[in-house]
Formats: structure tokens, C-alpha cells, sequence
């Protein structure tokens, strides 16, 4: 061992016995005393715990050690990543520093990360203070602890100098042209009113000659909204209809979500009256400075688009919510990018169609066996049951896991068809429960004469739990071919404070857990870990599913950084395309032959695995 100056404390059966979030612990006083030994032989203590940081800090407060311990990583995120972002900030080596914690998982993974770090079990600290690689030099007025206070100080006040996401906004240099002309741009207007999901305040839907009749409308005034920022063009992605002072169309694509248009724009226009209907995934705020966004005329354009590393040759699938949006502009310039992402139902309800339990049944045997059945259904159609996601056409393969941490499962009685919708927290099936859709507008509500069939017909099965979850993302893996790279982004795990998302984070973490174990059984997938890009609330403006428009662009360079790491590593990796982006819902039957096929073979191992 080489001589220690940090030690790195675990705090739950480490510095203490019993664990802080699930109640009463009991304090370990010879602990305490070690910390103090430690600083008087001018050797840091410093804190990596999976905790909330307010509750650990006031705890250790009362004891009188807290400001014993320096650059304190207190969060719900991997072990590994803090413990090198804390050496890293104490401007400290890796064979200087002693890491104990009581799980061997956490001392592992902090050595992946950080080579050369020493670690221990708590079995270490009762002779600690022995070991000749402890004994530092005697520092009786702690000026060394002095010193990384101030440095601690000094780190915390760049930390909060450094950009919060407004402040990431105001460099991306949005730009916004107000245009009233609808004509010329009416089939992406027609597409953005029947498409936009998150972003549509209104929830009015149109037929083509509906749309056409309203831009004829001499009392109605109508605009659209283009956009640009230092990373692309984004095109039309928002539209407006404003009647008598009323708002009758307010919609926005989700691939501009925070950047704050929806709220720059009604301040834009007076705030008129509105109804808004349902839920929306940014409110209109009564704090409107979006002082980041720049108003240029209709007929000019801004190309300061910033230069990006080029792929003509990549081809990229993303599958999810339709936030996902937001990664396409920050991805690789030159690329193909398809997504196939949650759309919303004629009666106003979000399709989802990335749960796994979805995904397994992409297949011709669901649609001759079931189709039917889907026919009935108000928040899936037989579209969600197609998919190009298997077709082995791309390159890379970005997928999304919250619909599997989020949605309620329902089989079909005496089957084995299973969909997903709605949160996990309530079932549809309960008539106590119908209340909350009978208080939608009575244009997207499910008629109780629905719910009553619904309930009849299918059995609530709770969310997805964490074993069957890692034997599907087990089967996932196993439908993209060998020769592609498959990213799988996470979830967050920072406590929200909506009332609804409380315990939220507690399920994240189980199933990103459960995640973290079977990627090892995945040999061409990599993580895209969000958890290092969503560390506070702020970086969650709505919920624990979104996040703010910094995070996207962090997760989207996280995720162009794997790609060239296996671009690196890799050859005949990539082929054909240029960058457009494109919603994918209708499959040719070429690749629903192919997926049933697929289906056939399951079938047959399922089979011989029987016959033994």
C-alpha cells in the first residue's frame, strides 16, 4: 500500500451501522474519532454515499463532524463516477487515496473507474489508525484540512459560475421566426397538429380540409413559428390559431421542448385566453424572460450552425418517448436519424410502443390474433405493433428502458397478449379509478361504456418487475444483430417533488439496477448512463422522465462519444444516409415477414426447451 492521503468514507453499515434511508442507525463513536485522528495527521476524509444529502448532512451536523469531511458525494448515482470526479477535484492520485465500503460491488466498480485506488472492507478500520500508510504527519491546527475547505469553496463557487441550463440556452443561440404565411408550409402544419403530443396545449386534431378551411378563415389569425439555434435548423415546429383573443390551436413539436418557444411565443402574443387540455409537459409560466430567444425577421436566416463531426455514412435508430426528440440536432451531423416514438391516439391519449412487453409482440401472429382486440383499444393501435426497430438496417440503435419503469401491464383473459399504458400506480380496471378520465374534455375522454369492456376483458398485472425485465432487455439485445451497436439509455434517480413521483426515483433505481447486471450479458450494447447528466431537480423541469434541455445535449454527446469509441474498435461498421429525421409507425411487409419469422423460431426453442 502506498501512503494514504484521503480516505474515502461509506456511510450506511460503514461510518455507521444500519442504513439512513430506511430509518434508525446507530452511530459508530470510534469512527468519529478516527475522522478527527485522520485530520490531525494531515489526512483528508471525505464522504461517497448513496443518501440524500440534506439528511446525511444535518445528521453528521448534530455530531459535530461534518466539517471533518471534504467535497462530500452525497446522490442516488454510481459509486464508481463519483469516486473519480472526487479525486479528480482534490487534484489527488488514485494510489493516494483509500476507498472503504462495506459492498464489494461499489469497491469494484470504483476501481474500474479510478486504477490504482486502494480499497478496503469496513473489516479495515479497526486498526486504521495502526497502518504505517496512515500515520501522515502530525497536523495539530489541521491547516491542511484549511486548506481543502478553501479549496472545496473555490470548487463549488466555479461549479455555480458554470452554466445552469438557462444560462446553456442563452449560448446556444436560439433564434425564432414568426411567420403568418401558413400556405406554403402546409402539410408540416397539418402533420404538427395531429403529431405534436407533449407540447399541445389545445388537443385540437384536423383533417386536411379542416386545416385548409382555417387558414381560408379571414377571423382567425394564424402563424407558425420556425427555429434555429448554433446546432441546426429545426424547421416549423409550432402553430397557432387565435380567435376573438382565444387561443384555439397552441402546439409545438417535442424536438424544441425547453427551449422555452411555447412561453416565449404566448408572451409574444399578448397571453391570450386558452383552455388547455389535459396534461402538457411545460406549463405556461407566469415567468416569461426567455431572454435567450432572438425574434429575426421571416425572410432571413441565421446559418451559424456549429460544426459537428460528420458520419455520412451512419445510420441511427431511436426508439422511445418522444422527448428523444430533442438528441437529434446534438447527434452526429450526416446521419440518418429514424426515431419511433410515443404519438397520441384519435382520442388524445399517448401511444407508447417502447415497452418491451409492446416490442415482444411486434409480430403477424399478434395482428391476425389479436388485431381485433387492438381495434378496441383507445391508447394503442395496430401500429404500435409494428416496428423497423428489429430490421437490421441501421448502424446504431439508441433505446429508451422508462416505458418499462413507468407502464402498467394488462393481459388479455386466458392469453398470452399483454399491452402497456398509463402509470404502473393505477389500475384501469378498478371503476374507482374512472373518475380521473371522466374529468377530461369530453372530446378525449374514454367512454365509461369502454372501461366497463375493458374491465371485463383484461386482468391488471402491476409494472414490469426487475427479473422480467432483464429477460426482456436480455431478448432485446438478442434481436439486433452482433455487428450493431445497441445504446440503452436509463433512468434518473433524483427524488422529484411532484406528489405523484415521491417514491419515484426507488423504482428507478431497482430497475437500473436491475439493468446494470444484465449488461454484462450483452456483449454489443452499451449504456448511456443518464444519471451522470440529471444529479438535481433542476436538471428535471416537469418530471423524473424529462429533463431539461442541457441533460438532452449531454446525454446526445455521451451518446456520440460511444459511437466513435466503437467506431474506433470497428470496421464495416456503417453504411448509407443523410441526416433527416422520420416517425416510423407503418412497417413493409418484407420486415413483418421477418419478424414473424422471428416468432416462428422462438416458438420452436421455446418447444425443444420443453422436450428437453
Amino acid at each position: 500500500m502506498k501512503k494514504v492521503k484521503l480516505v474515502i468514507w461509506d456511510l450506511d453499515n460503514t461510518f455507521w451501522k444500519g442504513t439512513l434511508s430506511e430509518g434508525a442507525i446507530e452511530y459508530d463513536k470510534h469512527n468519529h474519532e478516527t475522522v478527527i485522528a485522520l485530520a490531525g495527521r494531515g489526512i483528508m476524509n471525505a464522504i461517497c454515499s448513496k443518501n440524500n444529502y440534506e439528511d446525511v448532512r444535518q445528521r453528521l451536523v448534530q455530531q459535530g463532524i461534518w466539517d471533518y469531511f471534504v467535497f462530500p458525494k452525497i446522490a442516488w448515482q454510481p459509486k464508481g463516477a463519483m469516486v473519480a470526479e472526487l479525486i479528480a477535484d482534490m487534484h489527488l492520485r488514485p494510489e493516494n487515496v483509500l476507498f472503504i465500503d462495506d459492498n464489494s460491488l461499489n469497491l469494484n466498480e470504483a476501481l474500474f473507474y479510478c486504477p490504482g485506488l486502494q480499497t478496503s472492507s469496513p473489516d479495515i478500520l479497526a486498526g486504521l489508525l495502526g497502518l504505517d500508510v496512515c500515520t501522515g504527519k502530525p497536523d495539530r491546527e489541521m491547516s491542511r484540512l484549511k486548506q481543502y475547505k478553501l479549496l472545496e469553496k473555490k470548487h463549488a463557487d466555479r461549479v455555480s459560475a458554470q452554466c445552469d441550463n438557462k444560462d446553456f440556452l442563452r449560448g446556444c443561440r436560439i433564434t425564432v421566426q414568426l411567420c403568418h404565411n401558413c400556405q406554403p408550409e402546409f402539410d408540416r402544419i397539418l402533420e404538427l397538429i395531429n403529431r405534436a403530443n407533449q407540447l399541445n396545449y389545445t388537443k385540437n386534431w384536423l383533417t386536411r380540409q379542416e386545416l385548409q378551411d382555417l387558414l381560408q378563415d379571414g377571423g382567425a389569425e394564424t402563424g407558425f413559428v420556425r427555429v434555429q439555434d448554433k446546432y441546426g435548423d429545426y424547421g416549423v415546429s409550432g402553430f397557432y390559431v387565435k380567435r376573438n383573443s382565444r387561443l384555439e390551436h397552441f402546439l409545438f413539436s417535442c424536438r424544441i421542448m425547453n427551449m422555452g418557444v411555447e412561453n416565449w411565443l404566448y408572451e409574444k402574443l399578448g397571453r391570450p385566453a386558452i383552455d388547455v387540455a389535459g396534461d402538457v409537459a411545460v406549463p405556461l409560466s407566469q415567468d416569461n424572460a426567455c431572454d435567450w430567444i432572438t425574434e429575426i425577421a421571416a425572410n432571413k436566416s441565421t446559418s451559424s450552425a456549429l460544426p459537428r463531426t460528420s458520419y455520412k455514412s451512419l445510420s441511427i435508430m431511436v426508439k422511445g418517448s418522444c422527448d428523444l426528440l430533442q438528441i437529434q440536432h446534438y447527434l452526429l451531423k450526416g446521419s440518418l436519424f429514424d426515431c419511433e416514438v410515443s404519438y397520441l391516439s384519435p382520442a388524445g391519449y399517448r401511444m407508447n410502443v417502447s415497452h418491451t412487453e409492446i416490442l415482444k409482440q411486434c409480430n403477424l401472429h399478434t395482428l391476425a390474433s389479436y388485431g381485433p382486440i387492438i381495434d378496441k383499444l383507445y391508447f394503442l393501435d395496430r401500429s404500435a405493433f409494428r416496428t423497423n426497430f428489429f430490421s437490421g438496417s441501421y448502424d446504431v440503435y439508441v433505446y429508451s428502458v422508462l416505458d418499462n419503469y413507468t407502464k402498467g401491464l394488462y393481459r388479455y383473459r386466458n392469453s398470452d397478449f399483454i399491452i402497456a399504458f398509463g402509470d404502473y400506480t393505477y389500475d384501469l380496471t378498478d371503476p374507482a379509478v374512472w373518475d380521473y378520465h371522466a374529468e377530461r374534455s369530453s372530446k378525449h375522454r374514454i367512454p365509461k361504456g369502454f372501461l366497463e369492456w375493458f374491465k371485463e376483458n383484461f386482468v391488471f398485472m402491476g409494472p414490469l418487475d426487475s427479473d422480467g425485465f432483464r429477460q426482456n432487455m436480455a431478448w432485446l439485445c438478442d434481436q439486433i444483430d452482433s455487428d450493431k451497436l445497441l445504446i440503452i439509455l436509463n433512468g434518473s434517480e433524483v427524488p422529484c417533488g411532484s406528489p405523484s413521483e415521491q417514491d419515484r426515483w426507488v423504482r428507478h433505481r431497482e430497475m437500473n439496477h436491475a439493468l446494470d447486471e444484465v449488461m454484462a450479458l450483452m456483449p454489443h450494447a452499451a449504456l448511456c448512463d443518464v444519471r451522470q447528466f440529471t444529479q438535481t431537480r433542476a436538471d428535471h423541469p416537469h418530471n423524473i422522465r424529462s429533463y431539461s434541455r442541457k441533460a438532452y445535449f449531454n446525454i446526445a454527446q455521451h451518446i456520440n462519444h460511444i459511437i466513435e469509441q466503437r467506431r474506433s474498435v470497428s470496421s464495416g461498421f456503417w453504411q448509407k444516409g443523410l441526416l433527416k429525421c422520420r416517425y416510423l409507425l407503418p412497417v413493409s411487409p418484407k420486415i413483418e415477414k421477418r419478424n414473424a419469422f422471428r416468432f416462428v423460431l422462438e416458438k420452436k426453442k421455446t418447444a425443444l426447451q420443453q422436450l428437453g
